[in-house]
């Protein structure tokens, strides 16, 4: 999948890539392990892909740790797609209390005038990823109409923190834990917007079951603000489980354990009373 002018041209000789993870975009290993390759559903995905580059380079600059791009000109286009190239980084899973720490970094930096960040979109690829799910049409009618409702009540949303540059997709798997430090991953959602936004999914976790109580205090002391406590969190919280149910659906058919998974948060999101019992994909 990576083969040709992307891997030649970084001088990486091509083996048979290992495929991590595949979602909004496959992640395979290469290079006996050491590069880690991130390949976009479509060429229309460049310039996001340009500039999770340029974002990784600049924060690395800053001091803050982050998953490198290998040096030279990227993206690459290959194949009808496009193709970005990592250093791979070692490391464990880590608690919220260490994401906290490098979010208030993250939050209080001031990104270069040329780094053209874009303002957050809370629905971003969300229309994108209903209408191209294997999903009953009943279905993505009922994620459509909520889509919208959203819309309209997110407009109503007024945050009290100051806006900044944010990381998007801020949760426990885009961290690990190095001996050199935390670092963070997944830098393709950076952009401007209301760090409300990046706060909010420890809270949902910890409302979903997968981070204590105790851990979700420990995120709240270290960061200095309690999102849960702010009276824009339940929008906030439901425009999250729209955009984790939009993802999951991308994997509709691959197994009947996913399917009824995503048949459970779609009627969940239909009634927001109904107790949630989901697991983590």
């Amino acid at each position: 999948m990576c083969g040709g002018r992307g891997c030649s041209g970084a001088g990486i000789t091509t083996d048979t890539p290992e495929l991590l993870r595949l979602g909004e975009r496959a992640v395979l290993t290469l290079a006996d392990g050491r590069v880690i390759a991130r390949v976009e559903r479509g060429a229309d995905r460049y310039e996001t892909a340009a500039r999770e580059v340029a974002v990784a380079r600049w924060l690395d600059r800053e001091g803050v740790r982050v998953g490198r791009p290998l040096g030279g000109e990227q993206p690459y286009r290959v194949r009808g797609t496009v193709v970005t190239l990592w250093e791979k980084v070692d490391g464990k899973w880590t608690v919220p209390a260490e994401l906290a720490a490098i979010l208030a970094r993250l939050h209080r930096l001031a990104p270069p005038p040329l780094l053209c960040l874009p303002d957050l979109d809370p629905f971003d690829r969300t229309d994108e990823r209903i209408a191209h799910a294997a999903l009953a049409p009943a279905h993505k009618d009922t994620l459509r109409r909520i889509a919208e409702q959203l819309r309209g009540e997110y407009e109503q949303v007024r945050p009290v923190l100051s806006r900044c540059v944010i990381h998007g997709d801020a949760n426990i798997g885009n961290v690990l834990a190095t001996p050199d430090g935390v670092v963070l991953f997944d830098l393709d959602g950076v952009c401007l917007g209301p760090p409300e936004w990046d706060l909010v999914l420890t809270a949902l976790y910890r409302d979903l079951g997968w981070h204590t109580d105790t851990e979700y205090a420990a995120f709240c002391d270290v960061y200095g603000f309690d999102v849960n406590a702010w009276d824009g969190y339940a929008v906030f919280k439901r425009i999250r489980e729209l955009r984790m149910v939009s993802w999951l659906a991308q994997k509709a058919g691959e197994s009947p354990r996913i399917d009824e998974e995503i048949h459970r948060r779609i009627a969940d999101l239909a009634d927001p009373s109904r107790p949630r019992h989901w697991h983590p994909y």
